[in-house]
């Protein structure tokens, strides 16, 4: 059975337990916090899944990257956010952190991990828990050129989107 079509709707809100989130800054250090287009911006509490801290929603999803700049802001400036340094920018001196294979989907030939994306993205749920979570298939997939690193982006690949998977599983 295929990840696609194993998910339930059981997981329309992901919480944010042992896995570990995302953060973005670029080459200067700067943070690109994105805009206030979720649908959960403006509610005081940080839901984009790149920051971790006191401030940020125990329940997150990919969607929200980049989408809650306002209360991100916020809660970084006054120190109940951070970045998540497995979305440090990669260099010589501190290359991809790949992360470990604690997903249930790690070593199953397909990268889940939103910091990548590829070709085969449009195929792929991607969940916060698998963020660092799938080393093996990630590390293989960018090193073979078919994943890129897509962890500087405030507007990531999501591959397939919760609203479509409940659209899926209803028309079934």
């Amino acid at each position: 059975m295929s990840k696609r079509h194993s998910l339930t709707c059981t997981f329309a809100i992901f919480a944010l337990t042992a896995a570990p989130s995302i953060a973005v800054a670029d080459d200067n250090g700067a943070i690109d916090f994105g805009d206030d287009s979720s649908e959960w911006a403006s509610d005081g509490e940080c839901d984009d899944a790149r920051f971790i801290g006191a401030g940020v929603s125990s329940s997150l999803i990919t969607e929200n990257i980049g989408r809650d700049a306002s209360d991100c802001q916020a809660k970084f400036a006054n120190g109940d956010a951070e970045l998540n340094p497995l979305f440090a920018v990669p260099t010589d001196e501190s290359p991809i952190d790949f992360g470990d294979n604690g997903s249930d989907y790690a070593d199953n030939g397909v990268c889940d991990d939103i910091r990548f994306t590829g070709e085969y993205a449009s195929e792929v749920v991607y969940i916060v828990q698998d963020i660092g979570r799938d080393a093996n298939d990630c590390r293989a997939a960018y090193e073979a050129g078919s994943a890129k690193w897509q962890g500087n982006e405030t507007r990531p690949a999501n591959g397939i989107s919760m609203d479509d998977m409940l659209v899926e599983m209803s028309d079934q």
